[in-house]
């Protein structure tokens, strides 16, 4: 289970990695503090929230393993004196630095090289946010990203932000936190997951075994994972039934 723990961080941080190469040459242009905000929340809900919760409650979909295999409990990202002790500058030093070289677990992995400097700026100001929200209710912002559209699982939403969002996008049309980069740096674009023409030729079963065994098992590129590691059967059916409706598609058997 640790395995299991390990490689979903890992993946999320050579994710993650593909976007300090476009940050680094200065394609980002001037943004408001509205923007910058906007920009964090996309990055914490793409590469945090999957242990942090997306309310920084400490309760995401990992949190349990993490807290059954190797007794390590998520920090909680909205608790104010714990943000306060340690001001902005020791957020952005856990978030650059990971846990290892902040006297914290190594399971914190190191963002610093992963993000760049602007991306890692951008999150730490949402960070900063997190101690406002109240617990129980996500604020709009956050809710109207994790709220399934009628007819659909609200797991296969939940897990498609978490897992998925941050090349696919949050609406699934290829244009997440690190695709641009994907594309400039590894000639690769996250599919656009809302091409009806495209998952309409394509069974349930063809999309399971692309979320599953990855593209490279289906002839397409190495850069989408396999998430058979991380994710239960029954999850990534959920996936793929919000593949359907991204794609406004019928589900084939």
């Amino acid at each position: 289970m640790m395995r299991k723990i390990m490689r979903t961080l890992v993946f999320a941080a050579l994710a993650a990695g593909t976007s300090a190469w476009l940050i680094s040459c200065g394609l980002a242009g001037a943004r408001t503090d509205a923007e910058r905000l906007e920009s964090g929340k996309r990055v914490f809900l793409s590469s945090c929230a999957m242990c942090h919760g997306e309310t920084g409650t400490g309760d995401g979909p990992l949190a349990g393993e993490l807290m059954k295999d190797a007794r390590v409990k998520p920090a909680r990202l909205n608790d104010q004196a714990r943000i306060s002790l340690l001001g902005r500058d020791g957020v952005k030093k856990v978030i650059v630095e990971g846990g290892g070289h902040t006297m914290r677990s190594n399971l914190m992995p190191a963002w610093g090289e992963k993000l760049g400097p602007k991306l890692a700026d951008d999150v730490t100001d949402f960070v900063l946010t997190l101690p406002s929200l109240n617990p129980g209710t996500p604020t709009a912002t956050i809710q109207k990203y994790l709220q399934a559209p009628p007819g659909s699982p609200a797991e296969g939403r939940k897990l498609f932000v978490y897992y998925c969002s941050g090349c696919h996008g949050l609406a699934g049309k290829g244009d997440g936190v690190y695709a641009r980069t994907l594309r400039v740096r590894n000639k690769v674009w996250p599919r656009n997951l809302t091409q009806t023409s495209y998952f309409q030729k394509k069974t349930d079963r063809d999309i399971y075994v692309v979320v599953a065994l990855g593209g490279g098992h289906a002839g397409k590129s190495t850069m989408m994972p396999a998430w058979t590691a991380t994710l239960a059967p029954e999850q990534i059916k959920h996936l793929v039934s919000y593949v359907r409706v991204l794609s406004k598609t019928a589900s084939r058997p």
